[in-house]
C-alpha cells in the first residue's frame, strides 16, 4: 500500500502522513514554511488525536454559553446570520453553561505533528494534475474541494459558499480557565470569544483583517469585560491578527459531494481528507482519524484506478 502522497502539510495532511509511516512517501505544500491556519479555538472532543500521535493533550473543562441579547430565537437567528450571512438556525446557541470535558493540544501541535512524519515534506510545491497511464500514485489530498474539481476538469461545479473572517489571540497572564461565549448581539462586531488556558481567542466572521486592525484594542477590552475578568488582576500581552479565508463553511449538496469525492478516488487515485477536502462543516479533527483508516483500507483493498480498470 505504499507510494502515497499526501497534498498538504496542514493538520489533516500531517495526521494522515503520521499515520501512515512509511506508505507515505512525501509530503508537498505549497507554502515555504509549516503553514498553521488554525488561529481560532483549537479543542477536541477526545483523546484520539493526541494518542494516535503519541502526544499528551490535557483534559479539561469547557463552559460554553450564549449571551443574551433578545429571545432565545432572534438571538439563534441573529448568531447565524451574523457567522454566515443566511437566516437559518445553528447548533452553537444550544450550549447549556453545563461543563463539558475536552482536550487541549499542545500549543506546538502543528511542530509536533511534522516532527512526526516519516516521509519528507517538500515546501513551495504547488500541486498539478499529472496524468499517469499506469495510475501508480495514489494521494491523499487536503485541497479545498472547489480547488481540486477546478484542477480536474470537474464539470458543473457548484456554488460553494463560504465566509471568511478574521481572529485576534493574546495572553493574558493571571487567567487560566476554559470556555466559550457566543455573541449573537449585531451590535457587537464579534460573534464568539473563548478562553483556553490564558490565551484569549477573538472570532470575527464576514469581517476583514486590515478593517479589525486600527480597533484591536478596543475588541480586546470588550472582551476582556464581557468574559467578567478583571484589569487590575491581570497583564494584557501583545495581540497578534490572523485573516481566515475560511471561517465557515456551509454545506452543498450532499450527491454532489460525495459524487465527487468517489470519482476522484476511482478516475485519479485521489482521496479528499479533511473538512475543507471532503466540504463538511461539522467536521472535526477527531474525525479525521477514523477517516484515514478508511482511506488505508480502501487503497490496500484495491478500490482505486488500478483495480477498477482490472
Amino acid at each position: 500500500m505504499s507510494n502515497i502522497t499526501v497534498i498538504g502539510a496542514g493538520m489533516s495532511g500531517l495526521l494522515a502522513a503520521c499515520m501512515l509511516r512509511s506508505d507515505c512517501v512525501r509530503v508537498i505544500e505549497s507554502q515555504l514554511s509549516l503553514p498553521n491556519n488554525h488561529s481560532a479555538v483549537l479543542r477536541y472532543r477526545s483523546s484520539v488525536v493526541g494518542d494516535t500521535l503519541g502526544v499528551p493533550f490535557k483534559k479539561v473543562k469547557v463552559l460554553k454559553t450564549s449571551m443574551p441579547w433578545k429571545n432565545p430565537m432572534a438571538d439563534a437567528m441573529a448568531y447565524a446570520y451574523k457567522c454566515t450571512g443566511q437566516h437559518t438556525l445553528r447548533s452553537s446557541l444550544t450550549a447549556k453553561a453545563e461543563l463539558e470535558e475536552r482536550f487541549i493540544a499542545p500549543s506546538n501541535l502543528i511542530q509536533l505533528m511534522a516532527d512526526r512524519v516519516q516521509a519528507p515534506i517538500e515546501w513551495g510545491i504547488r500541486w498539478r494534475p499529472n496524468p499517469d497511464p499506469a495510475h501508480t500514485q495514489n494521494f491523499i489530498s487536503t485541497l479545498p474541494m472547489p480547488v481540486l474539481m477546478k484542477a480536474l476538469g470537474w464539470k458543473d461545479i457548484p456554488e460553494f459558499k463560504y465566509v471568511h473572517g478574521a481572529n485576534i489571540n493574546v495572553d493574558l497572564s493571571g487567567v487560566d480557565a476554559y470556555g466559550t461565549v457566543y455573541v449573537p448581539d449585531p451590535n457587537i462586531a464579534f460573534n464568539r470569544v473563548s478562553l483556553t488556558g490564558d490565551r484569549l481567542t477573538i472570532e470575527f466572521a464576514n469581517m476583514e483583517a486590515a478593517d479589525l486592525q486600527p480597533s484591536i484594542l478596543d475588541h480586546v477590552n470588550l472582551a476582556i469585560e464581557l468574559l467578567g475578568i478583571s484589569h487590575k488582576k491581570i497583564d494584557v500581552g501583545t495581540a497578534t491578527l490572523k485573516h481566515q479565508q475560511y471561517a465557515k463553511i456551509l454545506p452543498i449538496n450532499d450527491d454532489v459531494r460525495m459524487h465527487f469525492i468517489m470519482w476522484a478516488s476511482e478516475q485519479h487515485n485521489i482521496y479528499s481528507l479533511g473538512r475543507f477536502a471532503t466540504w463538511r462543516p461539522g467536521l472535526l479533527q477527531d474525525d479525521v482519524v477514523n477517516d484515514v483508516r478508511v482511506i488505508q483500507r480502501l487503497i490496500k483493498n484495491g478500490h482505486n484506478y488500478i483495480h477498477k480498470k482490472g
